[in-house]
């Protein structure tokens, strides 16, 4: 069960602001998204939108040519799932990094659940998407080595922010799920966790043996 979990429901219901500001807030501030890292951004506001065509086709020609992923969007429906990722894309370069824009991102992790999205793929996808960018920001595109190499690593910060977002509250909307289902109160279900957590444990090392 991870820890703030019962915090964010214990007064019924999840507070989506309250549940993404601990998770930011769990992340080492030195790799966290800053202000600093959304004016850097805001400078090249302007570049970086003009990559938006080019960028939403790479994302989703990838995942078209992955079968497991492609089942997921649907018959007919990429082009609904590109509107999706351009408005991303201009609200992220359009600020404000307010709660509001985290929230958001913590709304993806319920959307993947309900279409099967897994966080793996969500994960692998970020990695698209960081490796694509590192070939359109070159020191040619912004005046220098330097400058490249610190948007990228302000683009990483974004990435890690937003995964963090996502896997966590896909994790906490599972488990609210499951307590709506059963009926259980979160303190018991964290109670019978922590009971089985040791012996789940246990059996995880029997499978490794020695390393």
């Amino acid at each position: 069960m991870p820890e703030g979990f019962i915090d964010m429901t214990k007064n019924g219901g999840m507070n989506v602001f309250d549940l993404t500001s601990k998770i930011i807030a769990d992340i080492p501030e030195g790799q966290r998204f800053s202000e600093k890292d959304a004016e850097l951004l805001m400078r090249f506001k302007s570049q970086l939108l003009a990559m938006e065509e080019d960028l939403v086709k790479g994302f989703y020609d990838t995942i078209e040519a992955n079968p497991q992923m492609a089942n997921l969007i649907g018959h007919g429906a990429r082009e609904e799932r590109e509107k999706t990722l351009r408005r991303w894309w201009q609200r992220t370069l359009s600020g404000p990094f307010d709660d509001q824009y985290w929230a958001w991102q913590s709304l993806v992790g319920v959307v993947h659940i309900k279409v099967g999205v897994k966080n793996p793929m969500m994960m692998g996808m970020w990695t698209w998407v960081i490796s694509w960018l590192r070939t359109q920001i070159t020191p040619e595109f912004v005046g220098s080595k330097a400058l490249a190499d610190e948007i990228m690593v302000t683009v990483e910060r974004l990435s890690l922010t937003a995964q963090a977002i996502t896997a966590e509250s896909y994790l906490a909307y599972y488990l609210e799920t499951v307590i709506r289902i059963t009926g259980f109160r979160p303190a018991l279900l964290e109670r019978m966790f922590r009971s089985e957590i040791d012996v789940l444990v246990g059996e995880v090392r029997g499978q490794l043996g020695s390393i």
